[in-house]
């Protein structure tokens, strides 16, 4: 029978915007968390991370050899710790393993940030309210539900997690990346260019609104959707239509992962899993409407919330870190 990790790790989540850091216990619970912005040069993002580490470790009063686990976005091969692509953040084919390991002395394991994000979720998070399994021959990873997580932020991605373990390679997931029709210009673009937390705030400035651009684009550095939920949920009709448009686009990709998959609970992650109904009510409607007779699953808010990442950072950490 599996058993849970028995080791704390430092958990650290490259975002596009910015990176966050924390001491995640066996357990799950995390400590002394904080975030910094994120360097896009690789040389610095490493310092910073050595830096940062060292400075939690005494914060937590963790040992020299607690180990790192560091979760990017973007297409990763885990195995030889290389970023394949990383469209936010400017980067291909970057050997980021061998540059961390340049200034870490502690046992490192590098993530998908999704990928990471979904097994804490599962095991910790959301995955508390389903039963939950463990892969076959799987000795130290704790048992993890069944779901779907969509973490919703700079960009987005899919993890799909199923039997005890993450579903697929490397490539599965890379929602964001597919090209899809925006919904007032009809120009082709990504979906992350229509429905990230940071292309809601974009095209509301661009379509809607110019002079509200500070307000939706920075927001002191949570997803810039926030101002346009709280602006819908207030009965704006501009705020709505380019709200529900981008969820309504989301759902279509949803809807084609379920019909596949089958119907796995869906959580949604980052700041725009915080709108409430608003967001997660129209969001399950577009997929149920896209389903045909494919029972709708349930659309639930991340437990874990904007730290999923760094909590399965930190869990990567624990089990795969040398």
């Amino acid at each position: 029978m599996p058993s849970a990790p028995e080791r704390p790790a430092i958990g650290v989540d490259v975002g596009g915007t910015r990176t966050k850091i924390g001491a995640v216990a066996p357990d799950g619970a995390l400590t002394v968390p904080y975030s910094l912005p994120t360097p896009h040069e690789p040389a610095e993002l490493a310092a910073m991370i050595a830096e940062q580490t060292a400075r939690l470790r005494a914060l937590a009063r963790l040992g020299a050899d607690t180990p790192v686990g560091v979760a990017v976005p973007g297409i990763i091969d885990e195995e030889r710790e290389v970023v394949e692509l990383a469209v936010n953040l400017g980067w291909k084919e970057l050997a980021l393993g061998r540059l961390l390991r340049e200034h870490l002395d502690a046992p490192l394991a590098l993530a998908h940030d999704v990928r990471a994000g979904g097994m804490a979720e599962s095991a910790w998070g959301a995955g508390r309210m389903f039963s939950r399994r463990s892969a076959a021959g799987s000795t130290d990873t704790p048992p993890l539900a069944d779901l779907i997580f969509v973490p919703i932020g700079t960009g987005i991605a899919a993890a799909v997690v199923h039997d005890g373990a993450v579903f697929g390679d490397r490539f599965t997931g890379e929602i964001g990346q597919v090209r899809v029709e925006e919904p007032f210009t009809g120009r082709m673009m990504r979906l992350e260019g229509v429905a990230s937390a940071s292309a809601i705030g974009r095209r509301f400035a661009e379509q809607i609104d110019p002079d509200a651009h500070p307000l939706v684009t920075t927001d002191g550095g949570r997803p810039a959707a926030r101002a346009v939920v709280d602006r819908a949920r207030a009965g704006d009709a501009d705020a709505e239509r380019i709200l529900f448009s981008a969820l309504d686009t989301l759902g279509q990709a949803l809807a084609t992962i379920i019909s596949s998959v089958g119907t796995l609970p869906v959580v949604i992650g980052g700041g725009l899993a915080e709108g409430g109904p608003i967001v997660l009510d129209t969001l399950e409607a577009s997929i149920s409407g896209r389903l045909g007779v494919v029972p709708t699953p349930p659309v639930l808010p991340s437990s874990l919330g904007m730290w999923a990442g760094c909590q399965g950072a930190g869990l990567a950490g624990m089990v795969r870190a040398s």
